[in-house]
């Protein structure tokens, strides 16, 4: 049951007919108090007929025509019973259904009750009154009764009406239900058309003209054919730098290589050797670091494990410690937690915090100072990892210019110019980001990676 059409159909019908159903029950029962009725109110009348004849014949057997108008009124055959004053049969059948245990026949009032003659249902009514001319003088009981099947066939005949007008009613409302829903629903089989007849490359907002129902899901829908386009232009606009990136190294390769083959002195050879693998290693380090930052765009919560990010600080500071003191600078770690549990991609957040550290190494001389922070702030409800340095400052203005794809800055040859962009992306992708604060006197400057605490921190 895929179609909304069926659904609001059924969801609209199902109670529709429930209420049908019930209205039905009550109006069998209706007609059957209803044909009870008339029917009792009709032998009441045949009765009271019945009892002026008998006035009329001193007691004697109705006539035949009489009997005959009776029971053709009725509808079924008439039955009577006549007994007088002091309990003597006067006319009529010998034999009647018995009044029921708790009817009590009071003078001059009819009482009526079903019962059974000849194997088949009856409804009885009895009356006991005063009866005066010929031989009868006194109170006089009365007996008639006739088979119900003109009332039940009365009773069905009632109820079968009113069931075919709440079925007719019933299938109107449902036509009438299609109808509407039909109508109700043609914006959505504009939308889908719409949708169908763009092109895989037209990522352009909709820009029909839809009910207020549907508005927010036209809106969901361009605001991700936003996402997707600009997903799209960051795709391409990567993939020709990196194109643009890795044919400098690729062409230093193969000219080294070049003369290394064309080389007669081993010294010749050696150092283009040298520089091959010097250029390997750089574009070996490139390409890391592109399916870096591809996998923290890529990054989802099923990918994501705890870890101690304390842990993770440490080791990326000490895998970067051995560069650093060999350029002669002062590297060191100040970790004002001891232990931090954090949910998210524990290599990604390495390689981020390894990138920030590589940075601040590269860029600064042999007598600068480095330090790498892990600490708690604004009110212990965001997480600071930065390294700080004693190199050039700058602004948030040129943090966004340089954390773009290979963008290096006036250093044009130092790096990858992926560093920071790895970093702000894994930023990004744990719901952070990447902050600058600069400093003039002295000189320097901290990046640091914000990240929202979460609840399941370990003590600090």
């Amino acid at each position: 049951m895929n179609s909304i059409r069926t659904r609001l159909l059924i969801w609209l019908l199902i109670p529709l007919s429930t209420v049908a159903a019930i209205v039905s029950l009550e109006t069998f029962y209706s007609a059957q108090r209803v044909s009870k009725d008339l029917h009792d109110r009709t032998l009441l009348a045949a009765m009271l007929t019945l009892s002026e004849n008998i006035v009329a014949s001193s007691g004697t057997l109705l006539a035949d025509n009489t009997l005959k108008m009776l029971t053709d009124n009725l509808g079924d055959e008439f039955f009577y019973y006549v007994k007088g004053p002091r309990g003597a049969f006067i006319t009529g059948y010998s034999a009647f259904p018995k009044i029921p245990e708790g009817i009590v026949l009071e003078d001059e009032r009819p009482i009526f009750y079903d019962g059974r003659y000849r194997e088949a249902p009856v409804r009885v009514t009895a009356v006991r009154q005063y009866l005066s001319g010929g031989q009868i003088n006194g109170l006089t009981t009365i007996i008639t009764w006739q088979k119900t099947t003109t009332r039940d066939r009365l009773t069905i005949s009632l109820f079968v009406r009113s069931l075919l007008r709440l079925v007719l009613v019933v299938l109107a409302a449902g036509a009438i239900v299609w109808f509407a829903v039909s109508r109700g629903l043609r914006p959505i089989s504009e939308l889908q058309d719409a949708i169908e007849n763009r092109s895989p490359h037209d990522l352009t907002p909709i820009r029909r003209s839809m009910p207020i129902e549907l508005s927010g899901i036209v809106g969901s829908m361009n605001a991700l054919f936003k996402r997707v386009a600009r997903s799209k232009q960051n795709r391409e606009q990567f993939i020709g730098n990196a194109a643009h990136q890795l044919r400098n190294p690729i062409a230093a390769i193969k000219v080294q290589a070049q003369a290394a083959l064309a080389s007669d002195s081993k010294a010749d050879l050696h150092s283009a050797l040298v520089e091959i693998v010097e250029a390997s290693d750089h574009t070996g380090k490139m390409i890391n670091q592109m399916l870096s930052s591809a996998s923290a765009h890529a990054l989802s919560k099923e990918n994501m494990r705890a870890f101690d990010l304390a842990r993770v600080v440490a080791d990326a500071t000490q895998a970067v410690a051995v560069s650093a003191l060999e350029k002669g600078q002062d590297i060191s770690l100040d970790m004002q937690i001891e232990s931090l549990a954090y949910r998210g991609h524990e290599i990604l957040m390495r390689e981020a915090i390894i990138n920030l550290v590589d940075n601040a190494v590269r860029h600064n001389g042999s007598d600068s100072s480095i330090k790498v922070h892990l600490r708690l702030a604004d009110n212990r409800q965001v997480i600071d990892i930065g390294v700080t340095d004693t190199g050039r400052s700058f602004d948030e203005e040129m943090l966004i210019a340089l954390s773009q794809p290979f963008s290096t800055g006036e250093q044009t040859n130092s790096g990858s110019g992926l560093g920071l962009s790895l970093a702000k992306d894994v930023a990004k992708s744990h719901g952070g980001y990447l902050d600058v604060t600069s400093r003039n006197e002295p000189a320097g400057k901290t990046i640091s990676i914000k990240l929202p605490v979460q609840k399941a921190a370990l003590s600090a």
